[in-house]
This record gives C-alpha cells, structure tokens and sequence, in this order.
C-alpha cells in the first residue's frame, strides 16, 4: 500500500514537470530569438555605420599628406572594409542560429580569418607609414606579429578544409 501513492506521486511529478517544461521552454526559446534578432539588427546598423564612415573618411586621409596621403587612405579603407565584412559573418552566424536553431563552427572560422588579415594589413600600413623612422625592435616585433597572423592564417584554412572534407563525408 506505501509504494502505490508513491508511485502516483511520482507519476504526478513527472506530468506537472512535463508541462512545466512545455510552457516554459518555448518562452525561453521566444525570448532567446527576440534577443538574437535585436543583436543582429544592432549588427546590421554597426556595419552600416562603418561603410559609411569609411567611404565618408576616404577623401579626408586622401588629402591628409602628415597621415601619409593615398597610400595611407587606401590601407585604411581596405582595413574598415575588412571590419564591415567581419561584422557581416557576425551577423550571418546570429542569422543563421535563428534559421537552424544552431551553431556553425565554419563561419567563426571565416570571421577569424578575415580578422587575421586584416591585421595584417594594419601591420603593412603602419610599417609603410614609419618608413625610416622604424626602430630595429619595432621592426622585429612586426615581423613576429606578421608570422604569427600568417600561420593563424595558415592554420584556419587546413581547418576549414577538414571541415569541408567532414561535411563532403557526410560525418
């Protein structure tokens, strides 16, 4: 006779937390997909922002000879470009968590990639801006921080192509 009530005990607990959880986990999903669409809209307004700034900020670096003129806008440019791509595949990976319903490792791995370029490029634009003025050591430091973003580089495209040979396998 005990284990009788225990067991409709039990059996009402597991039903109370069946629809307990059937009406709170789609709340949390909704509000989980309302907080993901707001950040990509914020996304989508931060690169809006910067294209134009950046196409806004060209003529004055171009005509701007104590920031080292053309070749200093056009670096410049090219490193905001990159920052407006990586905010992109930021935006791309929120979109697609809200169409799948997860995550990617590939478009991390694209984002990473872009970044590491573009330091790159920050890199060359700060040696060519110091010209003669570059110090042994801060060259040396330069040419570290080149390697490095290159093997990084390096490192993220074998991943992504493991990762492409994993989806062509069908694992």
């Amino acid at each position: 006779m005990e284990a009788k009530p225990t067991s409709q005990t039990s059996t009402q607990t597991i039903r109370f937390n069946k629809r307990l959880e059937n009406a709170v986990i789609p709340s949390i999903e909704s509000a989980d997909a309302l907080l993901y669409t707001l950040v990509g809209v914020v996304f989508l307004g931060a690169a809006a922002g910067m294209l134009g700034f950046s196409v806004w900020s060209f003529p004055a670096n171009v005509e701007s000879p104590d920031l080292g003129g053309f070749p200093y806008a056009i670096i410049t440019l090219i490193n905001d470009l990159l920052l407006v791509m990586i905010i992109m595949e930021v935006l791309r990976t929120v979109l697609s968590y809200l169409a799948e319903r997860g995550g990617s490792l590939r478009p991390f791995l694209f984002i990473a990639s872009i970044s590491a370029t573009r330091r790159i490029l920050a890199i060359g634009a700060q040696m060519s801006v110091a010209g003669d003025k570059l110090t042994p050591e801060r060259f040396q430091q330069s040419m570290i921080d080149l390697c490095v973003n290159a093997g990084v580089i390096l490192a993220l495209a074998v991943a992504l192509y493991l990762l492409g040979k994993r989806a062509d396998a069908g694992v």
